[in-house]
């Protein structure tokens, strides 16, 4: 079954693709060719897995006999998941008076942010990178996913779909340690997914941001770190820059010494995550191709 998939230009599948081969945290989660995605999510307890095509207009493509609501949440899930509905023409035309950060649109151009699939995913992984190198972090989340994750084949290959919230808070934190390997982690992942299903994803999505941000932080285990990840990353929110070192070391790298944080700001507004995520974004692919070359 295939279903059409509206997005907001300017956009780029290109450039969607291009990210997800170089996003650590998922390496492995999709299969990936120069024209798909096919991932997997759990939708009321069975893993589903879909495919968004290239294509004018985008596809999605489902298990032929997917009733009514499956299809809405996986169509819902693929737009989200690949930020289609984002607008960023605001983003862009704040960038015109923004030389070296106009350089990065011109590189990134078409680029809608890229989400991790769910918030379960999310919940799990912003405890995982807590102090902790990427890479690592990745390891231990591919071992959360071989243990807990819901199994589904796709063209021969088994895709792992994250539980859903109601699946996850029933783990205790010894199933979870036995898993990872982490068993101070795994104590906070059991508590954080508890913390977040009680709060509710419609919340997260809907309510003013400094409220859902105020609910994140009264979780114990989160912190002003893994707050604004859980809404930027996780859920698309681009309302404030979130606290990483990263964002300011590629900022110093991009503006050199005219960077000016506050001017950046006042640029930018409720755009400065989207910002931060074309600075890292761009930087990172920077560092890659430096790297190739030497």
């Amino acid at each position: 079954m295939k279903l059409s998939l509206m997005v907001k230009p300017p956009f780029s599948f290109a450039q969607t693709i291009a990210f997800l081969r170089s996003f650590p945290p998922c390496q492995g989660d999709y299969l990936i060719t120069d024209r798909s995605i096919t991932a997997a999510v759990s939708v009321r307890g069975i893993a589903r897995a879909f495919t968004i095509r290239d294509g004018d207009p985008l596809t999605v493509e489902m298990p032929r006999h997917s009733d009514a609501e499956t299809q809405r949440a996986l169509l819902t899930r693929a737009a989200q998941f690949i930020g289609a509905n984002d607008d960023v023409t605001a983003l862009y035309a704040a960038a015109e008076g923004d030389p070296p950060f106009r350089a990065v649109v011109e590189q990134l151009h078409g680029l809608h942010h890229v989400r991790f699939l769910t918030l379960e995913e999310i919940a799990v992984y912003c405890v995982l990178m807590q102090r902790m190198p990427i890479k690592l972090a990745a390891m231990y989340k591919r071992r959360f996913l071989e243990r807990f994750g819901v199994p589904v084949d796709a063209e021969g290959v088994t895709l792992r779909a994250m539980p859903e919230l109601d699946q996850l808070v029933e783990l205790d934190e010894e199933e979870i340690a036995a898993a990872i390997g982490h068993p101070r982690k795994a104590m906070l992942i059991a508590g954080v997914v508890r913390g977040i299903a009680a709060i509710g994803e419609d919340f997260l999505r809907t309510a003013p941001y400094a409220a859902a941000r105020d609910a994140l932080l009264a979780i114990p285990g989160v912190g002003p770190f893994s707050a604004a990840a859980i809404l930027l990353r996780g859920l698309g929110r681009m309302d404030e820059l979130p606290p990483l070192r990263q964002v300011e070391e590629a900022a110093r790298e991009t503006y050199g010494a005219a960077y000016d944080a506050a001017a950046i700001a006042r640029r930018y507004g409720d755009q400065i995550g989207y910002w931060s995520f074309y600075l890292r974004t761009g930087a990172s692919r920077v560092t890659r191709g430096r790297a190739a070359a030497a």
